[in-house]
């Protein structure tokens, strides 16, 4: 399987596949395919139907997604400016991707979902999932203005906002926290919702927050 990252404001990662090869994404992202690419559905069940209804429900997981068999050349985008990253994860080799930023996999890429719990404040902080991809196997990722990179040594520490985490390896610890803007009452009441990030592993973050509007 090859795939080619094509176009520059908003891109798209074109996939030739060979007989027999396939890739699984979310519903809405292929642009075009050969005709002789075939398709179907794969139900993404984790847990059981109940519980990963009510992630689908309530968290926004796919309950299910599109697979594409080869031979032919597909075309995946995200209908926002961005980056595509293409990615080859090693054997065994986890990275956990923000919800609705995965623009392929292939099927030798085991799928899970993993959740991220909030400050408990109502909002987007009451917690969050993302996907977890198992290798081994390509993954694209489709990121929301500039992609940064970073790779954490041991017990390096990131304070960033939410909406900016793209990838992480499963190794980079996260977990959400209140920063108070100023001292006192008035200082924790203004305070907002940001994540702590620590090392050992890969960090990609993305400029833009796809949750909020851009102009």
């Amino acid at each position: 399987m090859k795939v080619t990252v094509q176009g520059g404001y908003v891109p798209n990662a074109l996939t030739e596949l060979a007989a027999g090869e396939q890739v699984y994404c979310e519903a809405g992202v292929m642009v075009y395919c050969d005709p002789t690419v075939q398709f179907h559905m794969r139900p993404m069940i984790q847990g059981g139907i109940a519980r990963s209804l009510k992630r689908s429900l309530i968290g926004g997981v796919p309950f299910y997604m599109h697979t594409y068999l080869g031979p032919g050349y597909a075309a995946f985008s995200r209908s926002e400016p961005g980056e595509v990253r293409v990615i080859e994860l090693a054997p065994g080799q986890q990275v956990d991707v923000a919800e609705h930023s995965l623009l392929l996999a292939a099927a030798t890429v085991q799928y899970d979902t993993v959740y991220v719990k909030g400050t408990g404040r109502i909002g987007r902080m009451i917690g969050f999932w993302m996907d977890r991809l198992t290798g081994p196997g390509t993954i694209a990722v489709h990121g929301h203005g500039n992609v940064l990179s970073f790779n954490l040594a041991q017990a390096e520490v990131f304070d960033v906002d939410h909406g900016a985490v793209l990838l992480k390896d499963a190794s980079v610890g996260m977990q959400a926290f209140n920063q108070p803007l100023g001292h006192g009452l008035m200082g924790s009441a203004l305070s907002y919702e940001a994540m702590r990030v620590q090392g050992p592993g890969q960090l990609l973050l993305q400029t833009l927050d796809p949750s909020l509007p851009h102009r």
